[in-house]
């Protein structure tokens, strides 16, 4: 069973993703807003500090910070050119991450772990508005089967963890997420980063 904590009790919160576009927000909001309590300590980390498609070197990790709690921001990401050419890539490591990232929190009896998803798992066909509800309704758009299937399946991840082992394992899913820090490459960047370094070329040409 999980761990009990409360309020007061120490806390570390392991951050993976923690350079990239989420992470660095959440980061900015811990270090500079001052929204870190004074019982938590954050650990950001990012590929260079662990490879988390490798299980061992997730455990070795989790052995090293020890955390009691996770923030799952890492993915192996890209926009539409990128998913459309590496749909087996895309699948195969997130899939490899997720299942590395809870196992090893399972197994270090981690309290609460909240993995950030993506809006681009619910199904291609579907009646407006949505919500969690209909996850699992029908296939996900084509394009980017790949990683929509790999981050929806952390949803039946954390299901599972929590039916046979009473875990708090959760996702979210954030929806138009851009700002600094993101992937502003011409090609395997999202539509909005994308547009805006189109936007910027053009207007450092003298349009």
């Amino acid at each position: 069973m999980a761990a009990e904590t409360t309020l007061d009790a120490q806390r570390v919160i392991l951050v993976t993703g923690g350079g990239g576009l989420v992470g660095k927000g959440v980061q900015h909001c811990i270090e500079d807003l001052g929204e870190k309590r004074d019982n938590e300590t954050w650990i950001f980390c990012t590929s260079r500090d662990c490879d988390l498609a490798d299980l061992a070197s997730t455990r070795a990790l989790f052995a090293k910070y020890k955390p009691t709690h996770v923030l799952h921001l890492a993915a192996l990401v890209g926009g539409l050119y990128a998913n459309l050419s590496r749909n087996l890539d895309f699948f195969r490591v997130n899939m490899q991450m997720n299942d590395n990232v809870l196992l090893v929190a399972h197994e270090n009896n981690v309290n609460k772990v909240v993995s950030c998803l993506s809006s681009c798992i619910f199904p291609d066909k579907i009646t407006y508005p949505i919500d969690e509800t209909k996850l699992h309704d029908g296939p996900p758009h084509d394009s980017n089967f790949g990683y929509s299937y790999a981050k929806r399946m952390v949803e039946v991840l954390n299901r599972g963890y929590n039916v046979q082992h009473g875990r708090q394992y959760v996702g979210v899913i954030p929806t138009n997420v851009f700002g600094p820090h993101d992937n502003f490459h011409l090609y395997n960047s999202h539509v909005i980063p994308g547009l805006m370094h189109k936007i910027y070329l053009r207007k450092r040409s003298g349009w």
